[in-house]
């Protein structure tokens, strides 16, 4: 779960890291990735993704076939529309949410 704003921080891409690696590790996990609270801003088509230095993390996870999504909830608690998302993350709203996260072995917060 990405919880934190995109700049000036590490979390994202340090999260994004963490995730390639447990979706590519030796045991190959299932991963999706959880774009929630101040993360949401990270999910926007609109984000530099290159200065986060998110595109080898991204292509890594799609290889893995990791999933990306993005709470429908915090976006609109951050007047984030869902046609600024990126096309590669789904929106999901707060019950999917919630039952994405309980139906969770492990979660991971950055």
């Amino acid at each position: 779960m990405l919880t934190r704003a995109p700049y000036g921080r590490v979390h994202v891409p340090e999260g994004l890291r963490a995730a390639r690696g447990v979706a590519a590790g030796f045991d190959r996990h299932d991963v999706t990735v959880l774009f929630t609270e101040d993360a949401v801003y990270a999910a926007r088509e609109s984000v530099d993704r290159e200065a986060l230095n998110m595109p080898g993390h991204l292509a890594d996870l799609d290889a893995e076939d990791g999933d990306l999504v993005v709470d429908a909830d915090a976006m609109a608690k951050r007047a984030v529309e869902p046609h600024e998302i990126a096309p590669d993350i789904d929106v999901l709203a707060g019950d999917d949410v919630a039952a994405l996260v309980r139906a969770a072995d492990h979660t991971l917060d950055f």
